[in-house]
């Protein structure tokens, strides 16, 4: 946010500590990851965001704040658990909010779906059949904006769901499913990030693509090489581009939250750069991403045409079986 607005983590911390003041700054925070990373005194920003967002109210919410009202009308509505196991398989996946994205996100020209459709294929390839998942929301929106009831309330739901499926290994193709699962709730099984297992599927494609870090894959849980192995070892031509992996820049919206001229500006940045690499692919591994980027290059009046595909990484492998 440094990049494009007037925002000082250090004076947000001050403020808050010294006054008792709350600005404005933990509400444009995109807790990318960034400051925690270039902070000399590795202050843990990203917990103190959260914890100053806890119980208020966010200043600003995307898209009419549609998918946070049925974030939470979801944690509600708790009635019967229906599982159907799949040949009592100790895999599952889960697709995320994707049908969600699908249902809302019109005219960004993106087929969400496919990543569910693709993920499956794929893991058939390897020999794995997993449970379809059919949770709640993980909660990964509500956590960030503040609403920590909410965000309990599907963890309860969630972690029920999967304790009585009986699975042992939970696969997800959500950078945001992947982070949230993995650090903010304690499930007792392993939970895995679809770009883990790609690299096997010995697939020979002969193409420049460039790839795009999310947040919350990347700095917030550290998963650089995996994403990028899935693309290398299926003979794939990686060009990054000028800032990559721990550096990598933010899409720009966050929690779909901040969706502005700012955080705009930021998805300019992030396709400039990815046009510049020369590659005629962007892949991503977050359904948000992938919703944001194209959301620019798809704008009906474009200050500029970004002459990219941007693809989910299930969905790039997958249209290569």
């Amino acid at each position: 946010m440094r990049r494009v607005s007037k925002t000082s983590p250090r004076s947000s911390i001050y403020n808050a500590n010294v006054y008792g003041l709350d600005t404005k700054d933990i509400w444009t925070c995109l807790t990318c990851g960034l400051c925690p990373i270039e902070c000399p005194q590795q202050v843990d920003y990203l917990g103190f965001i959260k914890e100053s967002r806890d119980g208020k109210k966010p200043l600003e919410i995307a898209h009419l704040g549609v998918f946070s009202e049925l974030t939470e009308l979801s944690s509600k509505l708790d009635g019967d658990l229906k599982i159907e196991k799949t040949a009592a398989s100790k895999y599952g996946y889960f697709p995320g909010c994707v049908e969600a994205l699908g249902l809302f996100l019109h005219d960004i020209k993106t087929d969400f779906g496919e990543i569910t459709a693709s993920s499956l294929k794929l893991l058939d390839r390897l020999g794995i059949k997993p449970q379809v998942m059919e949770m709640k929301c993980c909660g990964h929106d509500a956590l960030w904006q503040g609403k920590r009831s909410v965000f309990d309330r599907l963890r309860s739901y969630n972690t029920r769901y999967i304790k009585e499926s009986g699975i042992e290994t939970l696969v997800t193709g959500c950078a945001e499913c992947y982070r949230t699962f993995s650090k903010d709730y304690d499930l007792g099984i392993k939970v895995v990030h679809t770009s883990e297992l790609l690299g096997t599927l010995g697939l020979k494609i002969d193409e420049e693509v460039t790839y795009h870090d999310p947040c919350r894959l990347g700095r917030h849980m550290g998963m650089y090489d995996a994403p990028r192995n899935a693309l290398l070892l299926n003979g794939i031509i990686l060009k990054e581009m000028e800032h990559s992996k721990e550096k990598a820049l933010c899409c720009g919206v966050s929690c779909f939250m901040n969706c502005n001229e700012q955080t705009k500006a930021l998805r300019v940045l992030r396709l400039d750069e990815a046009v510049a690499t020369g590659a005629g692919t962007l892949i991503t591994t977050c359904p948000k991403c992938l919703a944001h980027l194209n959301c620019l290059k798809n704008e009906k009046e474009p200050e500029k045409k970004y002459d990219i595909d941007i693809v989910d990484l299930n969905v790039f492998l997958a249209r290569h079986l």
